[in-house]
């Protein structure tokens, strides 16, 4: 059986606890969803960052076939075949990324180190201009690569002794 004074008591709270209950628990809602939208996009910078990376290994990669490509070409054919025309490829090798990475290797002159005045010029080597571009993994909606890293690198081949 209830007394005078708990049933004064219970009149006069009128829900206030419910008030304050409902109030804390929208602050705390707001706070996760705040929190989660964060969460979001550093998830989504990380994966930026990841791309970009792969983009650049890539492209990292396939300037150094190009110059195993300038090597080839310069120990097995006639170099003046670059003046007309450079060569162009692919590194099929690469994993995990959304197309393969190209290079291009560009003839920019042929290198003498005889200094004899009168001695005929013969090519000792080559200097020449290496461009590579690497993709990443993710693909926008017009089905083209979302990173995209370009690279160039000078290269010099030095021909041996008799070639």
């Amino acid at each position: 059986m209830k007394t005078l004074q708990q049933v004064e008591f219970n009149v006069r709270q009128r829900g206030a606890v419910l008030i304050v209950a409902l109030i804390m628990l929208l602050i705390l809602t707001v706070i996760a969803v705040s929190s989660m939208q964060g969460t979001s996009l550093q998830e989504t910078m990380a994966g930026s960052a990841r791309d970009k990376n792969l983009a650049f290994q890539a492209s990292e990669a396939a300037l150094r076939e190009g110059e195993r490509a300038a090597i080839g070409q310069f120990l097995t054919a006639d170099i003046n075949d670059l003046r007309d025309e450079p060569i162009t490829g692919f590194y099929e090798g690469f994993p995990g990324v959304a197309q393969p990475p190209e290079y291009k290797v560009i003839l920019v002159d042929v290198v003498d180190y005889n200094t004899k005045a009168g001695e005929p010029k013969v090519a000792d080597g080559a200097l020449t201009r290496i461009e590579s571009t690497g993709f990443g993994k993710s693909i926008a909606v017009d089905n083209t690569p979302v990173s995209q890293v370009e690279l160039v690198s000078t290269f010099i081949v030095e021909f041996k002794d008799g070639e």
